[in-house]
């Protein structure tokens, strides 16, 4: 494990010897970046004078000498609009340069596209941005559940598919990329989000991806990236404290309530605290969740701490470490007891019991060298420890390692950004046989974004992958050479986006992307009640591309916002879906299906909008998706895996449609969300005609049958915020106690009312 650790850092760092181009300089120049409302300094704001770039210090001064006039500063800094101005003389030796904060969707940052903070409105791809203020007003307890706010997206049982690029995979192989910081945070052995890691309750902000990523962030971005993004302390010391309590009621159907007389529910604490000392920044936050849930046999309690420090070495040395911990305990099912007055209940050989501890630790090192290149370092160490007592413990520790270098030539206005990444891991688990297996990754990338006649971006990368398994030389009778699994792949992708008008942009983008087998698409084996899941160590990579045109329509004036058009396609190769294994055998293995097309169009609207004093803010999305098999008429094995004679994925809604609307006035707000997907076509037949008798026996058909119209939620929230200090909401979800199910046999939640108390300092 040591050599795998070492080979993989010491790639990364003799990229990182590496930087070059421009400089020199003379005269004295004093630049003070200042909020413009408070006046409190901005501390680590980027200022960039000519062809020189650098921090402010903790007084947010940035000090620079130059040759003569004229001279162009610009100040850059999260959560505030870009300063950029020339000046042909100046009076005296300083310049006070006052930020003021973004406030509209028109201004919004993103940094997942392109590695370096670019407007929305300029991206090359789909890309949307959740702010974290809609996660405090839905009350959010894990951080899966506000992507089902974003149009497009969708969570199935901790799985997320972007645009029906995903489907149901049982826990494992993820072909949406789960980001921290901007660093890659899967379970590696089994490429399954732990979204309860996440630290939502110190997030700035949620950057979503739509489409083939596999270019900057590699295997598993091969439908897209969800990027949570923490927040940075501010010249504000802030304290945020938390407390909600959640009471489920009883189904509409009054015979499925198993609880009575006891009650279920769901109680959450949190706490966030920011604030600067000098040259330091400091966050520190803690969670808490205790879930006793409306599925029997289904609880959970959970805390995770989250702490940054970051450290101002000078203007142009920046140090980082950030530490996450996570513990939970609870129970859960995998099928239900029957379809009938048993739906809420668990099959008793499907119940798992367990408890798990994760850790991340994650240091870093920016720094702007004398000719203004930008090299940043970033490392991550994850151990995971799940434990259960149904045979499917699993330990594992990740090493990751990228170098990132960042010049932006500005002669010829050219952006580009190269890097190195190593990643190794050491898995131990019960599902691939108890035995010990480690992989390594190696990649370098670059991208180059250039910018024509000030209305025309292109963007362009390129990356090389490099992924190594090693197992066993023989696994459950199939051998493996030397015990080694490899494969090296070239991934490329471009995009344009052209500014039309000042509030018209058109986009369009192709890409390719990459996905190795997880170990535990390759090597699982186990059980999940009458059905078991076989291993596949002969299993391929899949491959794909993803194109779109779009065009996006900024409302400027009272409604500030955009809509958004955008026409996709997607196709992958050699595809990796669990397919049912005919008697004798009882159960589901991962094989390459062949290759499949997912066209369609979303159509979507973000903005803010404030009429006399009430302010509006809305997110409304609509997605149509036409999901196929290429091979469905030629390959029999297909059309009797899945449970319709259609020729559609499994476990895809072809229609979504999404809104969520909040008004406020004065320190009132009101705010309803709205949820409509269309009836899933196609799930695996084995559940609804179990094998070899060919019975509906888990009432999966006759369930579906019944309850066949899809999805219809529709949840409300009322808030008050006392003297800009304490805040209560009380909230009511799916107010239409309608039942229904994202997965075969496992039933959501019906009606159930809250509240959320938030005390600001």
């Amino acid at each position: 494990m040591f050599n795998g650790i070492k080979c993989s850092y010491i790639f990364i760092f003799i990229l990182g010897a590496f930087g070059s181009l421009v400089n020199a300089q003379q005269k004295t120049l004093s630049i003070r970046v200042q909020d413009e409302s408070s006046l409190e300094p901005l501390v680590g704001a980027i200022v960039e004078v000519n062809d020189n770039i650098g921090l402010t210090n903790e007084n947010g001064e940035y000090n620079i000498s130059f040759d003569s006039f004229p001279v162009t500063i610009v100040v850059t800094y999260l959560g505030y609009d870009d300063f950029r101005n020339k000046f042909s003389k100046l009076t005296g030796n300083n310049v006070s340069i006052f930020l003021k904060p973004t406030k509209t969707i028109l201004d919004l940052v993103t940094v997942t596209g392109s590695k370096f903070e670019r407007n929305l409105a300029e991206s090359t791809i789909s890309l949307d941005i959740i702010q974290p203020q809609l996660l405090r007003s839905t009350n959010v307890a894990k951080s899966s559940d506000i992507l089902n706010k974003v149009p497009g997206v969708q969570i199935l049982d901790g799985q997320a598919n972007i645009r029906g690029g995903s489907g149901y995979s049982y826990g494992a192989g993820s072909r949406v990329m789960l980001l921290v910081n901007d660093i890659p945070a899967l379970q590696v052995d089994a490429g399954f989000p732990n979204w309860n890691d996440i630290p939502i309750e110190s997030l700035a902000q949620i950057e979503v991806v739509k489409g083939a990523a596999s270019t900057l962030y590699g295997s598993a971005a091969l439908n897209g990236i969800v990027n949570f993004r923490t927040a940075y302390a501010t010249s504000t010391p802030e304290t945020r404290i938390m407390t909600s309590y959640t009471h489920i009621l009883a189904p509409k159907d009054k015979d499925k309530k198993w609880w009575e007389p006891n009650s279920r529910y769901q109680v959450t604490a949190s706490f966030l605290h920011k604030r600067k000392f000098k040259k330091w920044d400091f966050i520190g936050s803690g969670f808490f969740n205790k879930l006793e849930s409306h599925l029997e046999h289904t609880n959970e309690i959970r805390g995770r701490v989250f702490t940054s420090v970051r450290y101002r070495w000078s203007d142009k040395l920046l140090f980082e470490l950030a530490v996450n911990g996570n513990a939970s305990e609870g129970s859960a099912y995998f099928l239900w007891k029957n379809s009938g007055s048993g739906a809420f209940q668990a099959l008793p050989t499907t119940i798992t019991n367990r408890n798990s501890n994760r850790w991340y630790f994650d240091p870093a090192i920016t720094f702007f060298d004398k000719y203004n290149n930008k090299h940043r370092w970033v490392w991550r160490v994850n151990t995971i420890n799940n434990r259960n007592d149904t045979n499917q413990s699993n330990k594992s520790i990740n090493h990751y390692g990228e170098y990132q270098f960042q010049n932006h030539y500005k002669k010829w206005d050219i952006v580009t950004t190269a890097g190195a990444v190593g990643m190794h891991n050491s898995t131990d688990s019960q599902i691939l046989g108890d035995t010990t297996f480690t992989g390594t990754s190696m990649a370098g990338y670059v991208q180059v974004e250039k910018k024509f006649f000030n209305k025309l971006s292109f963007s362009g990368g390129l990356r090389y992958e490099y992924v190594e398994q090693r197992s066993p030389s023989e696994f459950m009778g199939t051998v493996i050479p030397g015990g080694k699994a490899s494969d090296d792949r070239w991934i490329s992708r471009f995009g344009l986006n052209y500014a039309l008008t000042d509030y018209t942009f058109l986009r369009t983008s192709w890409g390719q992307g990459y996905r190795f087998p997880t170990l535990t698409e390759r090597f699982v084996t186990t059980s999940f009640g009458e059905f078991s899941i076989f291993s596949n160590p002969r299993l391929q990579p899949e491959t794909g591309w993803s194109f779109e045109a779009a065009i996006k329509q900024a409302v400027p004036g009272f409604f500030k916002g955009y809509i958004d058009l955008a026409f996709f396609r997607s196709e992958y190769q050699n595809m990796i879906e669990f397919t049912f294994v005919p008697p004798p055998t009882l159960g589901f293995q991962p094989m390459n299906i062949g290759d499949i097309r997912i066209s369609g169009m979303e159509l979507s609207f973000m903005g803010q909008a404030k009429i006399g004093k009430v302010e509006i803010n809305t997110i409304t999305g609509y997605t149509y998706i036409n999901p196929i098999y290429i091979d469905f008429d030629t390959r029999e094995d297909i059309r009797n895996s899945v449970s319709t004679d259609q020729n559609v994925l499994k476990y895809r809604s072809k229609h979504q449609f999404k809104t969520d609307v909040e008004t406020k006035y004065k320190d009132f707000a009101l705010g309803v969300s709205f949820q409509r997907a269309s009836h899933v076509i196609n799930i695996d037949r084995a559940f609804e005609k179990v094998p070899p008798v060919d019975v509906d026996i888990f009432g999966i058909g006759s369930y579906r049958s019944v309850y066949n119209n899809g999805n219809f939620i529709l949840d409300a929230r009322l808030s008050y915020l006392f003297a800009k200090k304490f805040q209560v909401t009380v909230l009511a979800n799916n107010i239409l106690n309608n039942e229904y199910s994202l997965r075969p046999a496992l039933v959501e939640s019906p009606r159930n009312i809250g509240v959320r108390m938030e005390l600001i300092l």
